[in-house]
């Protein structure tokens, strides 16, 4: 008796610590599981490594389409200038040569300081004027000279002095055709004002006449001022509105409102 009862907890036991070991899921889930076949496994891309730098470090290394190469440069240099220090150098054709000018320099200047030079043709010569100089003024100095034609000679005016005023000072005076005559003024006058001060003047064609308004004065305003007032065809007239005014908020303040179809109306929401 005793013995079958140690049997039976002892297969209690095992089938509890099955359970408490293996994780808790669906029944079907656990079957899909257990019947499970695993799949191919997918090829993933493999990647060629670059090429490792196998040249020496104490060798230089340059890069060539992408690899690692010895250092080589193909670009000749530039020839070293063998020409001594304290000898003058000039470029030609990217060269560096000797000095030499080919151009002629100008002839030097051996014509004795106290003598006037002068350049001709780009010559240094001793200075010559084969321009004839102006004649010389022998007219005395108290008579008045003149130049004519690029000579100087004795003034002499053939212009007639224009005529003289011969009329009073007294008179008054004016040019006619380049003449002083006396004053004349064949314009007529404006016409004075005989309007008496008192009177209201105004101009009409360019004459002075009396002051007189054709156009009639707006409608004086005979409504009284504590009267509202409008403008009707352009005419004061009493203040009249034919506008409905819109209906009076009538509902309480603590309810919301809405417009609906113009009017107020208490809030509603049945959407």
């Amino acid at each position: 008796m005793f013995v079958s009862k140690l049997l039976s907890v002892a297969v209690a036991a095992v089938f509890i610590g099955q359970a408490v070991a293996s994780p808790i899921m669906p029944m079907p889930l656990r079957r899909q599981i257990e019947h499970r076949e695993p799949d191919a496994f997918e090829t993933i891309q493999a990647y060629k490594r670059a090429d490792v730098n196998t040249i020496p470090a104490e060798e230089a290394t340059m890069s060539s389409n992408g690899e690692v190469v010895k250092f080589s440069n193909n670009h000749k240099r530039a020839d070293v200038n063998t020409i001594p220090a304290e000898e003058a150098t000039m470029s030609s054709n990217g060269q560096v040569v000797k000095f030499q000018n080919n151009h002629r320099r100008a002839d030097v200047n051996t014509i004795p300081a106290e003598e006037a030079t002068m350049s001709s043709n780009g010559q240094v010569v001793k200075f010559s004027n084969n321009h004839r100089r102006a004649d010389v003024n022998t007219i005395p100095a108290e008579e008045p000279t003149m130049s004519s034609n690029g000579q100087v000679v004795k003034f002499s005016n053939n212009h007639k002095r224009a005529d003289v005023n011969t009329i009073p000072a007294e008179e008054a005076t004016m040019s006619s055709n380049g003449q002083v005559v006396k004053f004349s003024n064949n314009h007529k006058r404006a016409d004075v004002n005989t309007i008496p001060a008192e009177e209201a003047t105004m101009s009409s064609n360019g004459q002075v006449v009396k002051f007189q308004n054709n156009h009639r004065r707006a409608d004086v305003n005979t409504i009284p001022a504590e009267e509202a007032t409008m403008s009707s065809n352009g005419q004061v007239v009493k203040f009249s509105n034919n506008h409905r005014r819109a209906d009076v908020n009538t509902i309480p303040a603590e309810v919301a409102t809405m417009s609906k179809d113009g009017q107020v109306v208490e809030f509603s929401n049945k959407d």
